[in-house]
């Protein structure tokens, strides 16, 4: 059953939510200072939350022999791109040739720009709306993380890019004519915007890239399947298998 939060849409259940709830209070009131609560994360941090982390640090370990930069599509809060940084950090230290370039309106669902509506009432307008400015702070928390790591005086080139893809990735190809993709992630939910991102950036792919999707066979939102079906399926050389981890996670391997 799908509930509509505040900005995002939840399958967790009553109970479940009310749980999330004695959690978050948990970490609001811990004994603990700020900086023992950073070091202790894990205290507060969901199986399903660490299934999605772990999720991402398998298929960055896919990459980490390949060329090429990591896209995310439709980032919302940043946390894909973010946990790449870190990923390239663990993995890669020293290449700083592994570009992250994260892309959202960061206004939600618009339905007059939609190709394809939502079929489900939950999906509204402003739905997954990050407020004013959100965008550069994502910018910011990229920046502080880099810095954190390995050569932090020699910059990764990371990107956020703000407004609709069919207007945004098309420049940023253009501005980028060496781009090579080693991993994508989708998680725009609708089928246009997903096709439009797949048909741009597939002849960028190399031999071995990923392509990430999170709601690839949910029947609420079929978009990501039907573009998948149009792009790819018939089309490209590839496997698919799902994650172990993150059951949701669909993620094909380009040949």
């Amino acid at each position: 059953m799908l509930k509509k939060g505040s900005t995002s849409v939840t399958q967790s259940s009553d109970s479940q939510l009310e749980a999330r709830e004695q959690l978050w209070q948990s970490f609001a009131n811990a004994p603990l200072d700020d900086a023992e609560k950073e070091r202790n994360l894990g205290l507060f941090i969901r199986s399903a939350s660490l299934a999605r982390m772990l999720a991402i640090s398998d298929l960055y370990r896919e990459i980490v022999s390949l060329p090429g930069s990591v896209l995310d599509f439709g980032t919302w809060r940043g946390q894909n791109a973010v946990l790449c940084e870190n990923l390239r950090a663990i993995f890669e230290p020293f290449n700083k040739q592994r570009r992250v370039a994260a892309f959202d309106t960061f206004a939600g669902y618009k339905s007059h720009a939609c190709d394809n509506k939502v079929a489900n009432e939950h999906f509204q307008d402003g739905c997954y709306d990050t407020g004013s400015g959100y965008a550069d702070y994502l910018r910011h928390l990229l920046a502080v993380h880099e810095s954190i790591n390995a050569l932090p005086q020699v910059s990764s080139g990371h990107q956020v890019v703000e407004g609709d893809i069919k207007d945004t990735l098309p420049r940023f190809i253009e501005e980028n004519r060496n781009l090579l993709v080693a991993l994508a992630f989708f998680d725009m939910n609708l089928e246009g915007p997903t096709r439009f991102a797949l048909e741009q950036i597939l002849p960028r792919c190399v031999p071995g890239s990923q392509l990430a999707f999170f709601q690839l066979q949910r029947d609420f939102l079929p978009g990501e399947g039907y573009a998948y079906v149009a792009e790819v399926l018939g089309k490209v050389r590839h496997e698919i298998k799902r994650s172990q981890t993150y059951p949701s996670l669909c993620v094909i391997k380009l040949l």
